[in-house]
This record gives structure tokens, sequence and C-alpha cells, in this order.
């Protein structure tokens, strides 16, 4: 017999005998000298609760908890509830622990200590990228601290061409009426808004020059004090211009705004107008396979595609296949020809009744103004006064059908299909040569150089890939470079990048300094940004939280095992004290007793 049942037998043992007591002394007390008998029953019941109450406190009952569930206390732990685990780790983001918490230099090494674990229940940031792969496929339940107040999100461009506008999308948490501004790398703000309710926003800025820019995003409370900024990395290619080809039916002011506009961007600009008879002014080449092959983007109205012949737009719609960007301006509804070859091309749209547009007029300070616009050139000077100042309101028929335009002016104003390697777009908008004539060439250029950028074809300047956030300390993996490739730090050192034979050809980097360095590969070179370690920590917070929340899985399967630890005795012992008390004072209260009475003689 064990210790456990010998414990349990001498206390059944010793109340039964008491209650046998109370019992034997009951029956045998005389008729008139007997005690109540309540009082008898509830002695023997408070002696049997006495007892057992006391057997419960030696020896409480078990509490079943996961025989397979490992606790993983990682930065930020201390203030969540934790999981009832008889196994409790601390990596080394956790600090000590709590007692009884086992410290752990990484989640591999605990699991190698315990090899039985099927589940793990993550507490805390969550897990850095070097125990993520030790996850290993089990299941994992993670209860996140709360994020720091700050930016904890934030959609950094890439790839902008010089003098395009870009945006920068973000989420604020933790700052009730944030204030978000940007601000260009002279520090001047080119853009502020309010973060809504959820708490994002977006800002604009615009490129100027190629190179590596370092732009600022700051986060103001309601009392408009700074709670937080964020540097972004900007990085504007150097990239060959654009080659696009104009065609219009007729000379209009839309045809001159557009030269205009292709050639302060710097566009390869060839265009044609037609005069009517076959006639035409303009150096655009014949719409044939040679010439559209040296072309990246066309742009004709609706006019011009009525008058081309079968051969043309035969000859068009084989470009587009080969990688041609089109795009179709056609202010007015385009005829059933057009719609019936843009069907054919799998761009089936139905234009709808006239709808007003006016475009966002940008900031009306004059300082933000300048930053927003820039400084103006010789023939178009900075102009103070456009600041604020309501653009012209157009007109435009919304589109149903295919795929929305760039994030410039309303999504239903221009479409557009996957061709081939090609794409095709339709636009709508009238009279967009009132902008530059209002002064607001910025505006007239955001629109066509959006939509341009979402239909041309695509450069042959290959990109490096970079997967991962440029952070001291955290890897990166940059991928689609040569066998030479390697990276060039603050200090000029030359880094190597050695391949991952299972990473599809991809490189590890894992940066040791902030700043920008640069990405060398066969004479070409790419900027690469670092973060500090403790730079944007609501940024590295979410990041965190949302690559541990990826690994979240169930246990397959069956449940997990249970298995038992004894739990705890001070609930059972302050009942003991309680039934014990009270059978106490009952035994010495008189209450059901029977009164004797004193004898005769007796005074």
């Amino acid at each position: 017999m064990t210790p456990e049942r010998w414990l349990v037998a001498l206390l059944s043992a010793g109340a039964a005998l008491s209650i046998l007591r109370l019992a034997t002394a009951h029956l045998r007390a005389p008729r008139g000298a007997r005690p109540a008998v309540w009082r008898t029953c509830a002695l023997a019941a408070l002696t049997a609760v006495s007892a057992a109450l006391l057997a419960l406190t030696l020896q409480p009952p078990p509490v079943p908890v996961a025989r397979d569930t490992l606790v993983v206390l990682t930065a930020g732990w201390a203030d969540l509830p934790r999981p009832a685990s008889q196994r409790v780790v601390a990596l080394p983001e956790a600090g000590d622990g709590p007692p009884g918490a086992t410290r752990m230099p990484d989640l591999a090494t605990a699991l190698r200590r315990h090899p039985d674990t099927q589940a793990l229940a993550v507490v805390g940031a969550g897990l850095t990228a070097r125990d993520r792969d030790a996850v290993d496929g089990r299941a994992l339940a993670f209860v996140p601290a709360a994020l720091p107040a700050g930016i904890v999100a934030l959609e950094v461009p890439r790839g902008i061409a010089p003098g395009a506008r870009f945006e920068v999308r973000g989420r604020v948490a933790g700052i009730d009426g944030a204030q978000v501004s940007l601000s260009d790398p002279a520090g001047r703000v080119v853009d502020a808004a309010a973060a809504d309710d959820a708490g994002r926003f977006r800002l604009a800025g615009t490129a100027r020059d190629a190179g590596a820019a370092t732009f600022v995003v700051r986060v103001r409370d309601a009392d408009d004090g700074e709670a937080d900024r964020v540097d972004v990395p900007v990085v504007v290619e150097d990239v060959a211009p654009v080659r696009v080809l104009l065609l219009a039916g007729a000379p209009n002011p839309d045809l001159r705004a557009l030269r205009r506009w292709s050639e302060d961007a710097g566009l390869g600009l060839r265009w044609r107008a037609a005069l009517g008879g076959g006639a035409g002014v303009g150096d655009a080449p014949a719409l044939e396979a040679a010439g559209l092959a040296e072309q990246d983007l066309v742009v004709l109205d609706a006019r011009a595609f009525d008058g081309l012949g079968a051969g043309a737009r035969a000859a068009l719609r084989s470009a587009v296949a080969d990688g041609l960007g089109l795009l179709v301006h056609a202010p007015q509804p385009p005829s059933a020809a057009l719609r019936d070859w843009l069907r054919g091309t799998g761009l089936t749209i139905e234009a709808g009744p006239v709808r007003p547009w006016r475009p966002d007029p940008g900031p009306a300070d004059a300082a933000r103004w300048r930053a927003w616009a820039g400084p103006g050139s010789d023939d178009a000077p900075f102009d103070p006064l456009l600041a604020g100042e309501t653009p012209p309101a157009l007109a435009y028929r919304p589109l149903t059908g295919g795929l929305p335009g760039a994030d410039v002016g309303p999504p239903d104003m221009m479409r557009w299909q996957a061709f081939g390697r090609g794409r095709i777009g339709l636009v709508t908008l009238a009279d967009s040569w009132r902008l530059p004539l209002a002064g607001r060439a910025d505006l007239h250029a955001g629109l066509w150089s959006g939509w341009a950028g979402t239909l041309a074809r695509a450069g042959d300047r290959a990109v490096p890939g970079v997967e991962g956030q440029g952070r001291v300390g955290d890897r990166l993996a940059l991928c689609g470079l040569g066998p030479d490739a390697h990276v060039v730090a603050l200090d000029g050192r030359a880094v190597p990048l050695l391949r991952d034979p299972v990473a599809g050809g991809c490189t590890g980097l894992w940066p040791d300094a902030p700043g920008w360095h640069r990405i060398v590969d066969a004479g070409r070179s790419w900027p690469l940004p670092v973060r500090a370690a403790d730079d944007a920590p609501g940024l590295q917070a979410a990041r965190l939280q949302a690559a541990t929340r990826a690994l979240v899985r169930e246990a397959p399967g069956a449940a997990p095992a249970q298995a038992s630890v004894p739990g705890p005795s001070w609930p059972w012992a302050l009942a003991w004290l309680l039934a014990t008390t009270a059978l106490w004072a009952l035994g010495r209260a008189r209450l059901g007793r029977a009164r004797v009475s004193a004898p005769p003689g007796i005074a």
C-alpha cells in the first residue's frame, strides 16, 4: 500500500472511531440526560468533513496539464497571462524570467532538453529569426505583447523614377489623434495628414534626382508633441527613359500638353497627328513590327485608332503581346470597332455617363507647396500664389471591367488588362490640358506618369530582390545576383556573400553597422539601407509579431497527452480550519444538550 493510501486509511479510521464514540455516548446516556439527535449528527458530520479536508490538505487533488506543451517566454512577457504548464523556458530576450523558469540560449536548445515537446506557447514580443526554424511544424499558440506607441507599419516605395511622385503608407498604434507628416532630406514638410480611426495614414512626396535619399515620417500626438519618428529610405533609380509613341487623330490641346509632359519628364518621345486625307505631321514611325519593337508605350486617342487600317491594328496587337504597353485615350464613348478590338484582347469595358472630378490641390502652405511642386524651371518658375489654389474641374466617364489603374485619380477613370507580355489600358479623362494651362503641370504629369508607369514595357535593368528588413543583426536575403556579387559597407569593406544551395540562389547578409550600404554585381551597384538595431522599435515589434503569428497552428490529430501535478493545498487547509473550528465550537457549546435538574434538598 502506498503512503497516500495509508494516510487516507488512518484518517478514515480515526474519523470512524470518533463517530462511533459519539453514537455510543448518545445511546448510553439516560433518556433525560441524552443530547439532541441533531447535535450528535452535526458533530459526526463535522468530524467526517474535517477528516476529509485534512486528507485533501495533505494530498491536494492533481491538476491536469499538457504534458507536451512548452511555454516559451520572450521579451515583454512580464504583464501577460501565461498558459498553465509545468515547463517554462525563458529565451535571452526575456531576461531572467519568473521563478521556476529555465533560461535557454535559444529555442533549439530548449527543444533538445525537452525532446517530447509537441506544442509551444510563445508569450511576449515573439520569436526572432534565430528561433523560428526550430519550431519545425509543431503546434504553436501565441500570446503577444502590446505594440509600442508609434509607427508599427510602413510601406516604403521602391523603384522610383526621377521626378515621379511616390506614396508612403503606414499605421500608428497607441496614439490618439495622431498627426503624421513627411519631411524631405532638407527637413521641409512635403505632406501631412491625420491618421484615421485604425491609425492608418498615407503621405505623398516627390523624387527629384537619381540616387539614395532619406525622408522622415514624424508622428505628433494630440498635444502637438513629437511621439515618434522613422527614417524612410527612398531609392530613385537612374533608368533609361521610357520610349513613348504618341498618336493623335487630329491636332488638339491634349496632344500639346502630352508632348510637353513627355519632354519635361525626359521621355524618349516620337509623335504623329493626322491632318486628314492621309496627311500628318510628326516623326512617328510606321505601325509595323520593327518600329513598335523600339517603343515602350503607345498613347493614342480613340480617333487615331479609328483611322488605323487592319494591318496596323494587327501589328499593334502583336506588339502588345510581345511586351509593348498601350494606352487608349477615349474622352468620348469608344466606337464599336474600338470596343470589339479591346474585347478581343481581353479588356471588356463599359463607359458610364460623364462625371465631374477635381484633383487634390496639394498643400496650401507656400513652403510645403515648394517642397511638393519643386523649384520650377526657367520657363515655368515656381509660383507661391498657386499654393492652395483650387485646380480646374475635369470630366470623365466611369469605366467598368478590367483592372483599376495606378493610384492616381478615381479608380474607374482608367482600366487595363494584361495581354500576352504587355498591357492595354483605356482612360476617359477629358480636357486634362486645362491643368498645365492653370499652372498645375505637376497634377497633369502625376496622372499621365502614373498611367504610363502601369502600362509601359518593363525595362531590362535587373534589380536584386531584397527579402527582409535591413537592420543591424538581422538577416537579409539578396536574390538575383551573380557569383561575384558583394556588399560594400560604410567603411569601404567588401563583404562577400555566400550562396545557400537550398535557397534558390539567394545569398545571406547580416549587417553590422547602420547606414547606406551598396550592392555591387558585375559593374552595377544598388543602394541598400540598413537601420540601427534600436531604430523604429514599433516596426521591429510588429515584424516579430507578424513572423510569429505566421507560425501559429493547431495541434494536428488528437488532443495532446495529459499529465497532472499536485494542485494548491491552501484552499483545502483553510476549509479544514473552518470545519475544525466549527466542530470544536459545537462540542464546547451547550446548544442541544439535555438540561439536568438539581437533586432535591440542594438549594
